[in-house]
């Protein structure tokens, strides 16, 4: 299997378990969420189409050569919301810490993408 392969099973999984943690969990699931109706209500919806964005990651992997076209659409949709938290930040402030990490992860997705295809292009 191809690393660009392992790459977006481990990230279409790890998006699918962490929707479905949101989906369970509401806003228990996450450092720094206020328990009031409508933001658990916002937390669980967007669990579920975080299962559904995970599962779009795992089926681009799916194949012997990894569809890098669909996967570099995900990846930048990754960094897109990334480049909301940073909105947020602008707007309102730092949010709980744990979203540091989640920003990193979510900029570095398309370069971490675009090189690993570039890494797979010769076994092609």
């Amino acid at each position: 299997m191809s690393k660009l392969g392992v790459m977006g099973r481990v990230a279409g999984w790890t998006c699918v378990a962490i929707g479905a943690v949101q989906l369970l969990g509401g806003t228990r699931a996450e450092p720094g969420m206020s328990g009031e109706a409508t933001v658990d209500s916002h937390v669980r919806f967007m669990g579920s189409a975080f299962i559904g964005y995970g599962l779009g990651w795992v089926e681009a992997a799916a194949s012997p050569t990894p569809n890098l076209p669909r996967m570099r659409v995900l990846s930048g949709l990754m960094a897109l919301g990334g480049a909301s938290r940073l909105v947020t930040r602008a707007t309102l402030g730092r949010p709980h810490r744990f979203h540091d990490l989640l920003l990193g992860v979510e900029l570095a997705a398309p370069v971490v993408v675009e090189v690993l295809g570039r890494l797979d292009r010769p076994a092609r």
